[in-house]
């Protein structure tokens, strides 16, 4: 059941069917092998890795590794680990340690991931081997990596803001207000910078990217003085050139729901024509309300898709482009909750209409509720059929907690669930999953 913000508060509901627990068989181990700074000189190293419960990284001859298996993998971390889930085996092999963030190139044999120590620096690792090389090694915070396409290179936003992960709207604001985008081609490893902002998308077709600019003024209801609202969605091409601002908040509480503090977080139809992106409302009657809104790519007519409460952490498309889903985290819940208890996902088809009712008035959406609201589900990802997804729950998850009564366990790993496109998590496929992980399934 779809959650909908009403005028003084939020209705959220939970389905009650029981499920069958999946495999949760013992994950079997590999290496992982880290390489220097590309063109230091230095000698390769090899970074150690924290133990974890389920994966011991170890040093192995690469003669040795475990090969990659065949059915597809879903990445995610454990212990700040990134490991790799067989879903045919339901072994699990580990990648690279110490890691906050990664992604996955669109041909399925590079990684690109955000290793954290006092600031980040990125890796690209080959995952097949999972032989790493350190790219950067400056004093830099980064977010949001997107592949091109044809898996060349890889765009992504950095600051040299120490900051940490962008869970509200504040802390968004910390790191974008003095954020850059910036492009790496993989034959050319040399930093292109595309423009001052953050949040980078790439459009299917390779063309052109999408991101957010700089948050422009300070705002009267933030506790914090610098800038953190009035930005702009900001189209370019490749080479940063040619630029189009589709879409603008400009920070008026108007009641218009075009208008907003900020906008966030774009992502691309999977035709490369329309464009997904977040507005931060602000708080209205003590919910922090948000906007899931569409935009034309050519002739800048807007959609209102869908409202919800705290910040969008994950948002994703299916492979077909009908559907898409939205996990959502509300750090400053009005009841007082927190951990898992501020998590919430769902998925929406693009076709149909319905009203989504806001402190404003009621407002006409597009797109249709699929099956019901997870509640607790954090990061999600979707099979490479579109059939179903993977979603990370709170751990000794079962569907008939209710969704009312506080759970706890906050903090704590999580679950791996498999989540049927229209049904609920049926089959648990893992456990020992980071709090927030990010998920990706590849095949």
């Amino acid at each position: 059941m779809r959650r909908i913000l009403l005028f003084g508060f939020i209705v959220c509901s939970l389905m009650s069917c029981a499920v069958p627990q999946g495999n949760n068989a013992t994950p079997t181990t590999a290496a992982s092998t880290d390489t220097a700074v590309v063109g230091d000189g230095s000698t390769p190293t090899v970074a150690e890795a924290t133990p974890i419960v389920t994966t011991t990284i170890t040093e192995t001859p690469a003669a040795t590794l475990q090969p990659m298996p065949s059915g597809g993998e879903i990445l995610f971390l454990q212990q700040t680990n990134l490991v790799a889930y067989s879903v045919a085996n339901a072994t699990i092999r580990p990648i690279l340690a110490g890691v906050s963030d990664f992604a996955v190139s669109p041909d399925g044999k590079q990684i690109v991931a955000v290793k954290h120590n006092d600031f980040d620096s990125l890796w690209l690792i080959d995952r097949a081997t999972t032989t790493s090389t350190q790219l950067t090694d400056d004093q830099r915070t980064f977010a949001t990596i997107a592949w091109l396409p044809d898996s060349s290179g890889f765009v992504y936003a950095s600051s040299a803001t120490k900051a940490t992960p962008a869970t509200t709207w504040l802390t968004w604001a910390t790191f974008c207000r003095d954020a850059s985008v910036a492009m790496r081609i993989l034959a050319n490893p040399q930093e292109q910078k595309i423009g001052d902002g953050c949040d980078p998308a790439v459009s299917p077709d390779g063309k052109r990217i999408a991101y957010v600019t700089r948050p422009s003024r300070s705002d009267a209801s933030s506790t914090d003085s610098g800038f953190t609202a009035g930005n702009k969605l900001h189209l370019v091409n490749l080479q940063g050139a040619n630029g189009w601002d589709p879409v603008t908040a400009d920070g008026k509480d108007t009641g218009d729901p075009k208008a907003g503090l900020v906008i966030y977080r774009p992502l691309w139809s999977t035709d490369s024509k329309s464009i997904m992106y977040h507005v931060f409302m602000g708080m209205r009657v003590e919910v922090d309300i948000n906007l899931l809104m569409s935009v034309d790519a050519h002739d800048g007519t807007q959609t209102l898709l869908n409202s919800f409460a705290g910040w969008a952490r994950y948002t994703s498309i299916s492979p077909k482009g009908d559907t898409y889903a939205l996990s959502t985290q509300d750090v400053g819940d009005a009841r007082g909750l927190s951990g898992w208890d501020v998590w919430d996902a769902a998925l929406f088809d693009f076709a149909g209409k319905r009203d989504i009712s806001l402190p404003e008035g009621t407002f006409s959406a597009t797109g249709t509720a699929v099956g019901e609201n997870q509640a607790r589900a954090q990061a999600h990802a979707w099979q490479p059929d579109g059939q179903a997804l993977a979603v990370v729950l709170p751990p000794l998850w079962s569907p008939g907690i209710p969704p009312s009564e506080e759970y706890g366990h906050a903090d704590e790993a999580g679950e791996l669930w498999l989540w049927p496109r229209a049904g609920t998590p049926s089959k648990k496929l893992t456990d020992h999953v980071d709090s927030q992980s990010p998920i990706t399934w590849i095949p």
